[in-house]
């Protein structure tokens, strides 16, 4: 019943995940080990949303490890446990407790004997930030504990995987999944203190990860950072290649040239409130394509209007805008949105007939899953001179020197 359940569960996420994500690009797939024991060691930039885009991106069951104060009632850690949730107790939750680590690492041995995959979020807690911060050694401590155990060895692989947002905060972000190169046993000969294993395996993660993570300088404009990093990640092409790019000359020692192209840039987005890009094609079909897309958006915004903006507006209350807005959202409109369905399918069949009740219920679905392209392609129209001086900017910051 159990393995049925996370099937169910894990096709859910798949089928839904478009109406919430503009789109989720994987890449490095081929360095996802199908047949032996795995620990995907990632970095943790949105909560629980993270673990579900995991989910949609890997197919195999997964177990997650979540912060140990979850687990505080028995309800929560009877169910977290039953979905693939394990408790991990940092010492920020108390010292005291942190013993109890011993039956999660337990429990990790016991799947990895049976050729199963642990997720561990490595920095061991999240933030709505590019960068990668320090990572906790659990994770080092759990791949040495599976080495040495003989029915383990060396079967057992580490996958650092690296995920980006476009944004945070709201519906529709791009996100990027990046699976990397391997960590492997073979990789630690001749070390035999804990100490330096446990620090050479965390060098290793955090070189993998660092050189796909894009980092943000803390002593520079954090907003225009943000707001350049997130607008390339929303609309180009190889979003984390091009904005680790930009960003990696942002930090270094770069030319009053290219920070004031920078400033002017970010600012002309803000102002402007320019969040998307797109390419036209020729007039007529522009205005075409403009008064099809006004109908979906039109659509989206009678439809969809009740269930998204009462769980925005409860998600808000709740989270107060903090790490856990989205996947808070995600989760309630997961449960709500086909509930709601059901509720304009059986209005329309009471007041009109069975075919309105489909059609309403068609009309909904439709008009969400196409809500992004919409607006994208409403707002890019209008704001195509904008556009243009927009790629000219981007163009003048890849072309400056850092000097």
């Amino acid at each position: 019943m159990k393995t049925i359940l996370h099937s169910i569960i894990r096709l859910w996420l798949r089928l839904t995940s478009s109406f919430f994500f503009d789109k989720v690009q994987v890449s490095g797939i081929e360095n996802i080990p199908f047949d032996c024991p795995v620990i995907f060691a990632s970095n943790h930039p949105n909560a629980f949303l993270d673990s579900l885009v995991m989910t949609t991106c890997i197919k195999r069951e997964l177990y997650y490890t979540a912060r140990g104060d979850f687990f505080k009632s028995k309800i929560a850690n009877t169910l977290l446990r039953y979905i693939n949730i394990l408790p991990v107790y940092r010492k920020e939750e108390g010292k005291e407790l942190m013993h109890k680590n011993t039956g999660t690492f337990s429990a990790c041995i016991e799947i990895f004997k049976k050729n199963g995959a642990v997720t561990i979020f490595t920095e061991g807690f999240s933030e709505n930030k590019y960068e990668l911060r320090p990572l906790r050694k659990g994770t080092a401590r759990l791949a040495f504990e599976a080495w040495n155990n003989p029915e383990i060895g060396a079967k057992l692989k580490v996958v650092p995987v690296a995920i980006h947002y476009s944004s945070w905060l709201k519906i529709h972000p791009v996100v990027y999944v990046e699976f990397l190169k391997n960590i492997e046993k073979d990789d630690f000969d001749n070390i035999d203190e804990n100490g330096l294993l446990n620090k050479k395996f965390n060098d290793l993660l955090r070189e993998a990860l660092a050189a796909k993570c894009i980092m943000i300088d803390q002593g520079g404009n954090i907003v225009s950072q943000n707001k350049i990093t997130g607008f390339i990640l929303k609309n180009y092409l190889n979003g984390t290649v091009n904005a680790k790019i930009l960003q990696n000359k942002y930090v270094a020692n770069v030319t009053s040239e290219f920070r004031s192209r920078y400033k002017e840039l970010s600012d002309f987005l803000i102002n402007g409130n320019i969040n998307y890009d797109m390419k036209f094609g020729n007039a007529a079909m522009n205005i075409i394509n403009l008064i099809g897309w006004f109908i979906v958006f039109g659509a989206a915004l009678i439809y969809n209007f009740i269930p998204y903006y009462l769980c925005r507006i409860f998600v808000r209350k709740t989270t107060k805008s903090n790490d856990f807005h989205d996947s808070l959202l995600y989760c309630m409109l997961l449960m709500i949105y086909p509930l709601y369905l059901f509720a304009l399918f059986s209005v329309f069949t009471h007041y009109a007939n069975f075919q309105a009740g489909i059609l309403a219920a068609f009309l909904a679905a439709f008009s969400a899953f196409y809500y992004e392209a919409a607006k994208r392609y409403i707002l890019s129209f209008f704001k195509k001179k904008q556009l243009i001086k927009v790629k000219a900017m981007f163009k003048g910051l890849f072309e400056t020197n850092n000097g």
